[in-house]
């Protein structure tokens, strides 16, 4: 008994790989923040013709009694807006430059998972046309982004 020659023959497989959507952008609403102090409000008296200050026409806000302060506006206007309670959230500083450390934390990693999904995409979807001439596993973007350290640290290429 002989030995029979094997035959190894490779030849490329196209794989069709569907594309998920994707999702739609974050929709993020702005909060409205407040800053009060204690200080007190200055209420000056009003202008007569000549534009001048005149205290025998009375104060511009007479419904302030003397040393109403920002803090005491603020609880007036929240008491308005609430039906008479008031409530608070509050923090600190520090808390505050925590969670603005935080929310930059999320941008960055959103932006790092955006990019990998974006060179994904990149090396698995065909060119617009439908043709796959580059080649499954070649990026057939013309994107010169760099992309998640993957691009090449020479500045020619």
């Amino acid at each position: 008994m002989g030995s029979k020659q094997v035959e190894v023959i490779t030849k490329p497989i196209e794989i069709n790989i569907i594309q998920p959507t994707m999702p739609r952008a974050i929709d993020l609403k702005e909060p409205y923040w407040y800053v009060v102090s204690e200080a007190v409000i200055t209420n000056p008296y009003k202008r007569n013709e000549e534009g001048k200050r005149d205290e025998s026409l009375g104060r511009e806000n007479p419904s302030w009694p003397e040393g109403y302060t920002y803090l005491d506006k603020f609880l007036d206007e929240m008491k308005n807006l609430n039906g008479g309670d008031v409530v608070f959230v509050a923090m600190t500083m520090d808390d505050y430059e925590l969670m603005s450390f935080n929310m930059q934390e999320l941008r960055r990693y959103i932006r790092e998972v955006q990019e990998v999904v974006v060179y994904y995409r990149d090396v698995t979807i065909k060119n617009p046309d439908g043709t796959t001439e580059d080649g499954v596993g070649v990026s057939n973007s013309t994107s010169k982004r760099p992309t998640i350290g993957l691009w090449p640290r020479n500045k020619d290429e």
